[in-house]
Order: structure tokens, then sequence, then C-alpha cells
């Protein structure tokens, strides 16, 4: 009983000193644990046994030279055998050179290090930096021990020295000039008017990655492949039964008469042989690259930007329109590229002739948008609502009327679009009134889509992403998840559970 106490008490002291922030011992690398969970959990991912929580970082310092584009990191993680119960710790001193995609791979590369050592440690760094950069990453801190593989992350800030500020040649100087100019062009122009707050609600989640990928190319650790049960003793092996065709009865052989082989014509002496047409091997077609949302929706920046201008001008009709092409945001994601275009579809659908007003979407590298809090790597996009009067259509009009819905909101044609989108899974959040909300609420139990007693099906989903935000009256703002194959993308925590209807 004293031994399992002790124990309990060694999991609750870590568990509770594992939610402090790492001490950072650089002043230039500001080090953050950016996924704990408040107990250690177990899991079993794609054969591999791995554990979350179970570990801390201390005295944690990361330094990114942009000289040699060499990362180094430095300090000491401790994790909580899930075996023993008992706390290992381990000094890190690892580093790595970045790569053309933008991570680094952390090895020990030090002489000194013990070849005997049973633990195994390596991390990958995601670089969220421009490119050729890595001042800003979140690193991925994997420790093998017994068969368990326990998984840590942090997010590391290193601030830019001066020297590296001003150390731009003259081209990048003027870009970034040009590029300031037009923002402040667009802020005169009332950027920030259709975004209104752009609250980032819930709490940041993981970065989106391969831990699979990361464990068999850093740790080269092999998943155990399941083993096999054995029969108890005294009991009879089964005898499996044997695929293939069954036996045939023997019967007696019968002699085919030979066929005569037609002879083959040899080509004669002083006659050319005839030359066959060579075929060429077809090009391949250049693929090009997946848009990357890089970082938080509040903090990131965007790669390989889909053009939904370009999209809307190429596809007519559409079923779209970007409202404002001057302000150059209308770059996306290749996920919210295909919800847009969806929702195009579906608006040709419910209302023949109708185009759906999109507005600021991102700009096309990402990055700081007007005032608002989000849109910057591509996920959020600002979309006028249904009215079946001409001339509300065409900009953001307010669906709101003295806390209720406006007489000419489309309620139902709102409804089946957003339980359209929601379906597709790969909607995060849709931002729209309060009141709003509400109606849809009452619409969905009206039409006995949704039951106080019930947590299920596409209405309760959807009305659980509809998140009421006073600032959303004129629009509704709708935000994509982070994809697989964005793993330089933060994804945020999910909504809460219900439909937030009763």
């Amino acid at each position: 009983m004293k031994r399992f106490l002790s124990t309990l008490s060694i999991i609750i002291s870590f568990t509770i000193l594992g939610a402090c922030a790492p001490d950072s011992r650089d002043e230039g690398s500001k080090v953050k644990t950016t996924y704990e969970p408040q107990k250690p959990v177990v899991v079993n991912e794609d054969g591999y046994r791995i554990a979350r929580g179970a570990t801390r970082v201390q005295d944690m310092s990361v330094n990114f030279d942009p000289q040699t584009k060499s990362m180094s990191l430095r300090g000491k993680i401790e994790f909580l055998s899930t075996k023993g119960g008992v706390v290992e710790s381990r000094n890190l001193d690892l580093s790595g050179i970045l790569s053309a995609d933008g991570f680094i791979n952390l090895q020990n590369h030090r002489r000194d290090h013990p070849t005997n050592e049973t633990v195994r440690i390596a991390a990958k760094a995601t670089c969220l930096s421009g490119e050729g950069t890595c001042h800003s990453s979140f690193i991925d801190i994997y420790v093998y021990a017994e068969g368990i593989v326990y998984h840590h992350q942090i997010e590391s800030h290193q601030e830019v020295k001066e020297d590296e500020k001003t150390s731009d040649s003259g081209k990048d100087k003027e870009e970034k000039k040009d590029q300031k100019e037009e923002t402040q062009t667009d802020d005169e122009d009332g950027l920030e008017s259709e975004g209104g707050a752009d609250e980032v609600e819930g709490e940041p989640g993981q970065y989106i990655g391969s831990v699979k990928e990361d464990i068999e190319s850093l740790l080269n650790v092999i998943p155990e492949a399941p083993k096999k049960e054995e029969p108890k003793k005294g009991e009879p092996k089964k005898e499996e039964p044997k695929t293939g065709t069954p036996p045939k009865k023997d019967e007696p052989k019968r002699e085919e008469p030979k066929k005569e082989e037609p002879k083959r014509e040899e080509p004669k002496k002083d006659e050319p042989k005839k030359d066959e047409p060579k075929t060429e091997t077809p090009a391949k077609p250049e693929i090009k690259k997946v848009s990357q949302a890089i970082g938080p929706v509040n903090n990131g920046r965007l790669e390989n930007a889909a053009n939904m201008l370009s999209y809307e001008q190429n596809h007519q009709p559409a079923g779209f329109h970007i409202i404002r092409p001057q302000r150059l945001t209308h770059f996306a994601t290749n996920e919210m590229a295909y919800i847009i275009s969806q929702m195009g579809k579906l608006t040709q659908q419910q209302i023949p002739g109708y185009q759906l007003s999109v507005g600021d979407i991102s700009r096309e590298a990402g990055g700081k948008l007007g005032s608002h809090k989000s849109h910057q790597n591509g996920l959020d996009a600002d979309v006028a609502f249904y009215f079946n009067n001409k001339s509300f259509q065409g900009y953001f009009a307010s669906a709101v009327a003295v806390d209720k819905p406006h007489a000419n909101w489309m309620l139902e044609q709102q409804w089946k679009l957003f339980k359209s989108v929601v379906d597709t899974q790969l909607v995060d959040r849709i931002f729209i009134h309060k009141v709003l909300k509400k109606a849809l609420c009452d619409l969905a139990i009206k039409n006995d889509e949704l039951h106080r007693d019930r947590n299920d099906g596409l209405a309760q989903e959807t009305l659980r992403r509809l998140i009421p935000d006073a600032d959303h009256h004129n629009h509704f703002h709708i935000r994509v998840k982070c994809s697989s194959a964005q793993v330089r993308c933060r994804q945020m925590a999910e909504p809460a559970q219900g439909s937030g209807c009763f």
C-alpha cells in the first residue's frame, strides 16, 4: 500500500509540474509547450504505443543560425515511465540542418554520446518563418524507451537580430516597401469594415503532422507485429483449411494431338529490316505543390495559394463572386477553395442565377490583414448571407433587424448551405450573429431534425459549429480545418459538444 501511494504521489506531482512553462536559457529564444494534456495518456497509433502528457522539459534553449541554416536544441527532458512509475531524466543536445521543405531533423551528433544507451531521443523542427529561415518553429521531441514513444511538443520564437534584419537585398527591401504601401492603401479603402472583431474562438490545438513518419525516420523504430495467439496446452491445434483449388480425381491422361506451329519467316539476306516506329515517352505533367496553411489562423502565413478570382473567371458561372478583387485578398488553401466552389455550385442549384458574394479570404502570402484577427493562412473566408431581394445582393447587407432576422433573409436556403458544407467534414467553425443562430435552431427543431435528448446527426453537428458572434450580422465567417497535407498548420481545438440551442 505504501508503494502504491508513493507511486501515485509521483504521478500527481509530475502532472502538476508538467503544466508549468519550461524555462529558457537564452533570452533570444522563447520556448513554450504547445500540447500537454492534464494527465498522461497512452494511445495506439499506426502500430506504436505513444504516450502524451508524461513528459516535461526544463532549461530548454533553441537557437537557429541563419548563416549555416542549422539549429541546436539543448536542455533536459523528463518522462514518467508508464511501466515502473519512475521519473527518468535525459539531457538534450540535438542539432540538424534546414531542409528545402522547411524541416530540421535534430539528432545527437556528440562524440561522447553513449552508444549503449537504451533510450533513443530525437526531434523534428517544423519551420513557421519565411522560406530559408527558422526563427519561429514548433518542435516535436520523441523519446523511445521500453517499447513506448513519449511525445512532447514545444513552440520556439527566436528574436531576429538587427544585423539579420538589415541584411536583406535591395530587391527584397523594395518588395517589402511595396507590400507595406499596399497594406496601407487597403486599410484606407475600408478593409476592416467587413470583418468585424473576428475573434479567434477556442484554444489552440496541436500542429498537424505524421507522427509515424517522424518515429521511423528519426528513431529508426519499426512497429511490432501483432503476436499470434498460440493454443493453450492440452488443446489440439486447429488445422487451417488450405486455400486453393480442390484436388481432382485421377483421370486417365489423354494424349492431345500436337499442333503444328507456323514457321516464322526470317528476313531474307540483303533485305533491310523494317524500322519500327519509336514510341516517345510522354512528358510528366507538372504537379502544383499543395497549398500550405502555416501556423495558426491569427499568426500565420500561406504558401502556394489558390487564386479564387482566377477560379471564378475560368468556371463561369461559378455561383460565387469575389466582390472586391482590388484588395488582393482572394487567396485560399485548396480546402477552402473546394468549400467556396461547392457553395457556388449549391447556390446555383438552390437559387438559379444567384451569385454568392465572397469577401476577404487571405493575402497571397498570408499574414496580417487589416483589422482582422484571423484570415492569415488561407483558412478563413467572409461570405454574404442569402437574400431574396436583389437590392440586398452583391454586398454585405445585415440579416438582423431589431433583434430578429431580416424579412428578406432566406432562412431555409441558408440552413441547407450550412449543412452541406459541414457535411464535408472540412469545416471547423462558422461565425454568425446569435439572432440568426437562434432562428436556425428553431427551424431544425420545427423540422424534427434536432432533439433535446439526442446528441448526434448532421443538424446537431452543424449547429455545434455555428458560433454566435455579435459582429457577424452582415456576413458569415467560415473557417476550414487544417488538412493532413498541411503539416505546418496549427489546428484550433474542437468546439464544445452540443448544439447550443437548448
